[in-house]
């Protein structure tokens, strides 16, 4: 009679992991018992349980299109509000390219330096990088976003339409740029109040 392992944890579960990440659920906590001894306090004074940690998982292409819209919606309140100024002002017309150039810049360092643009923000999603979880760079926050727009403007926006629809068919949901840049968008963080300190690097 040969031996033989015994089945992991997660054999036969429905609900179980697809493809690893997102990322590597953490074990689940201890369940807080009120007046337990702890090692450095006294007895019978409880403590509040620290969060569960988030449940991870891609985002699917509802989430993204969402969270692409309210930043989309950012840049043209901007170009709106810059386009009344001009009225008044009239070299402001002038900088309307600089401006959205700026503004997508900016909201590509966002989705680099701190995985969240505020639209991914408000929805609780992230970009992150596929390999460990962690977060991409600004740097290669604002090349994935300047990829984009130049493929987009380069194939005149057949890119964009491509690129949109790819989260469509991928088991991950990512776009043609998460692909280049080995990028994945996860949600199931908490989601944030609309704010503008959703605008800070």
């Amino acid at each position: 009679m040969s031996w033989s392992p015994p089945p992991s944890p997660d054999h036969g579960r429905a609900d179980g992991p697809t493809d690893a990440p997102p990322w590597e659920s953490a074990p689940p906590l201890p369940p807080y018992v009120p007046g337990a001894r702890s090692l450095s306090g006294p007895e019978d004074v409880p403590t509040t349980p620290p969060p569960p940690p988030p449940r991870l998982r891609y985002a699917d292409w509802g989430e993204r299109v969402a969270a692409t819209t309210i930043d989309a919606g950012l840049v043209f309140g901007l170009l709106m509000a810059l386009a009344l100024m001009s009225a008044v002002v009239d070299p402001l017309e002038d900088l309307a390219g600089a401006v959205w150039v700026g503004a997508v810049g900016y909201l590509g360092w966002l989705n680099g330096s701190t995985g969240q643009s505020p639209g991914k923000a408000v929805l609780g999603l992230k970009v992150l990088r596929d390999a460990d979880g962690t977060c991409l760079g600004g740097v290669v926050g604002v090349l994935r976003t300047a990829v984009l727009g130049f493929l987009s403007i380069m194939t005149v926006f057949v890119f964009l339409v491509v690129n949109s629809l790819w989260p469509l068919r991928d088991r991950q949901h990512r776009a043609v740029h998460d692909l280049m840049f080995g990028a994945v968008v996860v949600s199931g963080y908490p989601k944030a109040r609309p704010s503008l300190r959703l605008l800070r690097p």
